[in-house]
Order: structure tokens, then sequence, then C-alpha cells
């Protein structure tokens, strides 16, 4: 049985570890391995049934649960007991450290299957935004990531802010970074900028669009196209500066004083800020979803007008909208507008799973992009996400059979090409729903304080 164990281990307990075997291979997972032990919840297959929670739409662990008992009885072995209660103990035994190392290989199959580096004049676009998602109600929770002061306690759920840096070069996300509700996202962004490198191109909205900011990534080697920010948008004087076209000026920004800053860094962080910065605006007209006529200051640190057209740049800021799309994917399209986890270490590893799963579906996006000839863009995500939930056990019939699974993952990858989203422009989407909600009130008291009101059907509106 020992020997049996040991020649299984690190298969799938779902067969998503069929479908990504080229990239994350057996060897590969057991070399990386802390524990060398072969056992129902071991690193492996806690692994591949986390993955499967987070395609199939943050289904429940009694759902990954099923999972390892299914592949243990397929393969002799004696199943796990019936509650959950090992495989959440096991997940939370999951090391960061194995986890770091599975996503630094998949980053690096997202650059290969793009087919190296899409470059934008030579440099590397990357987008940076910040989103929010809610936990479970727990003291845990709420001593590290509050619930906003404007809830009654008891009434709310804990929020945690997440900042992400995106390559724009794959649509893979390189990292996250959490925080408080109500930290700045230029606090979380300051976390990120490691990752901002020479030959990168950094694209933000003016929420990052300051002179620290601009100042730091300059100093990585980067640049910045960002909006300009509300603030220098109010007092801005066209007249001033260096007139390069009639919607171009090149202007030098002064360091802000000390004083006006000094809650935010120290003094020495102030001092290693350049006393002068050269920025180049662009301003030009466009029309907002309403269709009303609006003019839009752009900010970059790409000053050679030359070599980088105004308008080119203008235009490359709406790019930055792909980092709202990638966090609606994760967020409404995977269901993680709320993560189901009681205390904060497991809401930051929760976070790093999801990242690892989004990229590794990703690679699958690109590569039926690439074999079909077809724009990525076009390619959709849930399209790509329903083959991989449909078809994930027809491969994990194809474990061990190379050439069967070989003619299996084409199959996909062609269905995939075929699953695209038509450009769409100027289309109408209001925030609003069809469906009726049930006529529950809502929770304006804690739960052991609340009192139902009865009948309360009786006294509903009827729309």
């Amino acid at each position: 049985m020992r020997s049996r164990r040991h020649e299984l281990a690190g298969l799938s307990p779902s067969g998503y570890g069929v479908i990504f075997e080229d990239i994350l291979p057996t060897s590969f997972l057991a070399s990386i391995d802390p524990t060398q032990r072969q056992r129902h919840f071991g690193h492996i297959p806690v692994l591949w049934a986390w993955v499967s929670q987070i395609l199939e739409g943050n289904s429940s662990c009694s759902k990954a649960l099923g999972f390892v008992q299914s592949w243990s009885a397929d393969h002799g072995f004696p199943a796990p007991a019936g509650n959950t209660s090992a495989y959440c103990k096991a997940r939370l035994r999951l090391s960061s450290e194995f986890i770091d190392s599975i996503s630094r290989r998949v980053d690096a199959a997202l650059q290969q299957a793009a087919g190296g580096p899409q470059l934008w004049h030579g440099l590397t676009l990357k987008a940076i935004d910040g989103s929010s998602v809610k936990l479970m109600d727990t003291e845990a929770n709420q001593e590290t990531f509050p619930q906003p002061s404007e809830q009654k306690k008891g009434c709310g759920f804990p929020v945690m802010s997440v900042s992400g840096m995106l390559n724009l070069s794959h649509g893979g996300w390189e990292a996250f970074t959490t925080g408080h509700n109500d930290e700045h996202d230029l606090k979380a962004a300051a976390r990120l900028i490691n990752y901002i490198g020479d030959g990168d191109l950094l694209l933000a909205d003016r929420a990052y669009c300051s002179y620290r900011y601009l100042s730091k990534v300059l100093a990585r080697g980067g640049h910045s196209v960002m909006r300009l920010h509300q603030a220098r948008e109010k007092a801005l004087d066209w007249r001033k500066g260096k007139r390069i076209s009639p919607h171009e000026r090149l202007v030098s920004w002064k360091r802000p004083m000390y004083s006006n800053v000094s809650q935010s860094m120290s003094r020495n962080e102030w001092e290693a800020l350049p006393e002068k910065l050269e920025v180049r605006l662009i301003r030009l007209g466009y029309e907002d979803r309403h269709g009303r006529k609006r003019k839009m200051t752009v900010v970059t640190t790409l000053t050679d007008s030359e070599r980088y057209d105004g308008i080119e740049l203008h235009t490359l800021y709406a790019s930055r909208w792909e980092i709202e799309l990638r966090l609606r994917d994760i967020k409404t399209t995977l269901g993680f507008e709320m993560l189901k986890v009681r205390t904060p270490e497991m809401a930051v590893k929760t976070l790093g799973m999801i990242r690892l799963a989004y990229n590794l579906l990703r690679v699958l996006m690109l590569r039926s992009a690439l074999r079909e000839g077809v724009p990525v863009a076009l390619v959709s995500f849930k399209g790509v996400l329903d083959l991989a939930t449909t078809m994930h056990s027809g491969f994990k019939r194809d474990s061990g059979r190379p050439r069967r699974r070989a003619r299996r993952l084409d199959l996909l990858l062609e269905m995939a090409a075929r699953r695209r989203v038509d450009p769409r422009p100027f289309r109408s989407e209001p925030r609003a729903v069809k469906t009726r909600l049930k006529p529950f009130p809502l929770l304006n008291k804690p739960r052991s304080e609340f009192i139902e009101i009865p009948n309360r059907s009786t006294y509903r509106k009827v729309a």
C-alpha cells in the first residue's frame, strides 16, 4: 500500500492536475513539497483540491473533500473521514513558500505562452489598481480588517482592501497586497513597487498620480502613464510649461514641502526624492458614457515627444481598464466578492491561491489564442473556465496516458479559441438587476437582538 501511494503521489484528485501537467509536473511538485509525505491531505492533493474549489465558483470544502474521497476510492485507498475538519486544517498547513514556488513557475509559463514579452515601443505594459473583498464576521478578521465605521457592530462584515499588479503583456497577475479598507491606494502601491523594473511602463488612475510614486517608479527604471490628480487638474494653468503641441506641455514639478508630507514619510524618505521632476501633460477630449464631451489630462514621464506620440499615449491610457475587467473575473465570475475564511492568515493565503488558479487558466487562454491566431483579448475567460470545469473529469481518466491527454488538450484549446467575446463598443450596461430579491428585512441590529416582524410578507411592496 505504501509503495502504491508513493507511485500515485502528486496526481490530482480532480483532474486539474492532468490539464496543467506540463506546467506543474508531479516531479516538480514533489521536489518542492516540504512534507515529503504521501497521505490523503498532503500538500499536493490539497493544492489541487483547493484549485478545484476556486475554479468551480468558490465551492464548499465539502465538495473538495469529495474529490479527495473519490480519488482515494478509485485508486484502492481507504477514503478519508466524511467531515471537512482534516481538509480545512490541511489548507491551513499549506506553506506559503510552497505556493510561491508554484506561482513563480506559472508566471514563467505565462510569459512563454505569450510567445515572449509583448512590448509597446520596447516597454512592458503593467497596470495597478485596488479593490476590496468581504470576510466572514469573526473576531480575528474584525481585528485585522475591521468593518466600515459607519456600520453597527454585528451588522457588517470585515472588509479587506486588495491591490494588484497586472502584467498586460500576458494578462496574468504578478502580485497582490492587502490592507485595511480605509488605507489609501498609494500606501498599498508602495508595497508593490518591487514588481516595477527596467523597461516597464505602469498604467494607473489618478489616485496613484503623486510626486512621490512617480519618482519611485523612475528610480526603479520604469515609466508611468496616469491620469492627472484632480487637485493638480483644478490648479492647472495650461499657459505654463514648454509647448510641444496644442494639446501637450512639458512641465517641471517641484518636490513638495516636507511639512505637507511629514505624516506619510520620514525625513530621509523625503530627502531621497528628486528636487524636480520633468513630466509631460497631454490633454485631449473624450466622450463619456452619457455622451457628454469632456477633457482628460494624462501625465507621463515619457518626455520624448518624437519617440512617443502624445495622442498614442493618451489612447494607451484606455488600456488601464483591462485591470478592472480582470478584477471582475476574480470577484464576479469566480465568485470571490467574499472570502469564506475565519482568520486573516487564511484570507491572505486564499488570495495567493486565487492568483495561482487564475494564472493557470490564463495560460490556457494564451495557448488557445496563439494556436488559432486570434488576439487573446477576444478569448472569453468565462468560456475557458466552463470548458476546464466540465472537461476535467475526462482528463482524470487520461492520467498516465500522455497521448490521450495530448489529444484531449488539443480539443480543449481548439474549443477555447471559439469561445470569444465580440467587440461591443458603446454598449449600454446599466447597473440594474431584473430579478426581484426575496423579501428579507435588512439586519440593522446584531442578530441576537434582532426581532423579526411577523407576517412581514403582508407588507411587501409589489413592483
